[in-house]
């Protein structure tokens, strides 16, 4: 279709603004305008479990509009004609809903009831991109009910609006590089599952010496251990408010060498608008050494004293308060009390921090 001079404008913002939720709303706002819906839904969906990874709802705001987003994800999108057939026609790109149910009986069919009692609409058309890991970009255009099916003259515009969208999330949602890091860094997505790595851990995983990846997720041989690293992620990824987000875990190594220290942690979020799945978590591999050790130079230059350098020290070694108040022969009050010194003289306010600082001085 032809391009005009607003309509390129709008797409151009489109790419702005999908870093700022702010932002974004108001694009989502002329965009409802612009192709007349009174419903737009945004949604990463799993086509082989038929389950929304992530999605957004806009629309008009009221009560109604919210309840019916609500009863959709927890009650009613088993019975989504659209979604189960775009689950069985997952390299078709777009489904209209007056194409795949009845028409004779088409306002009776349940779904349209409920739909039209709490969403006021009965029509819509839905755009999505071929399944990549089973996961598949969707957007949904649903005119008013009184309104009826989307037109096909208004396919063209979809269509763009649709593939323009896509490429901006995707272009936003990118993980971060690490082509020149010369740290052991593996960043995780909302969903845990691996985005990139740097050189450094692309090696380490390589050995199969402790640490692995199954299905893009992070594993150990040990199921315990597994499970508790499994922990630290959802911490991350979630902020957990219960105990901070993250943490650090020792890996065990088949191969006797030192165990591996796995140093976890938030990312920034500011991408939580957008429904792809976007960097949460990074994990950090350190492989303590026998020979890093902390010395007076290092500890002036926060003005530790020789305890708060012995706990830094033990911490840096992968040592817990527990490990490290018996290591000490104190008690595990005193060494907390200890570390929170650490905290206020560094300017770090997490253990996974400061340890990722410790790691850094004590290479000088």
């Amino acid at each position: 279709m032809t391009l005009d001079e607003g309509l390129s404008r709008f797409i151009g913002q489109m790419y702005e603004a999908v870093h700022d939720p702010a932002d974004w709303r108001k694009i989502v706002g002329e965009l409802m305008d612009r192709t007349g819906s009174r419903l737009l839904f945004i949604s990463a969906v799993d086509v082989r479990q038929r389950e929304y990874s992530r999605a957004m709802f806009y629309g008009r705001e009221d009560s109604d509009f919210a309840k019916g987003a609500q009863e959709y994800l927890e009650e009613f999108h088993d019975s989504d004609p659209s979604l189960e057939w775009a689950s069985r026609h997952p390299d078709a790109g777009m489904v209209e809903t007056e194409a795949i149910l009845p028409k004779d009986d088409y306002l009776n069919h349940p779904y349209i009831v409920w739909q039209r009692s709490r969403l006021k609409t009965t029509h819509w058309r839905v755009m999505y991109t071929p399944p990549v890991d089973d996961m598949t970009f969707a957007l949904s255009f649903h005119p008013p009910a009184e309104v009826g099916p989307p037109s096909r003259e208004s396919r063209a515009l979809h269509r763009l609006i649709f593939e323009h969208m896509e490429r901006a999330f995707r272009l936003a949602a990118r993980p971060p590089r690490f082509s020149k890091q010369s740290e052991a860094v593996i960043v995780l997505d909302t969903a845990s599952r691996v985005m990139s790595m740097s050189p450094c851990a692309e090696a380490l995983i390589a050995e199969c010496d402790g640490l692995s990846i199954r299905r893009r997720h992070l594993e150990c041989p040990s199921e315990g251990v597994t499970r508790q690293l499994q922990s630290l992620i959802r911490s991350a990824v979630l902020r957990s408010s219960s105990g901070g987000a993250g943490g650090g875990l020792r890996i065990r190594r088949s191969s006797g060498k030192p165990d591996w220290l796995l140093l976890v942690s938030p990312c920034a979020r500011f991408l939580d608008h957008l429904p792809l799945p976007t960097a949460a978590a990074l994990v950090r591999i350190i492989e303590p050494q026998s020979d890093r050790r902390l010395t007076p130079h290092h500890g002036a230059l926060f003005d530790l004293t020789p305890r708060e350098l012995q706990i830094a020290e033990a911490l840096l070694h992968g040592h817990s308060l527990e490990t490290l108040a018996s290591l000490l022969g104190i008690s595990r009050n005193t060494a907390r009390v200890h570390v929170q010194s650490l905290f206020h003289k560094t300017g770090m306010n997490r253990q996974v921090d400061l340890v990722h600082l410790l790691a850094d001085i004590s290479r000088e």
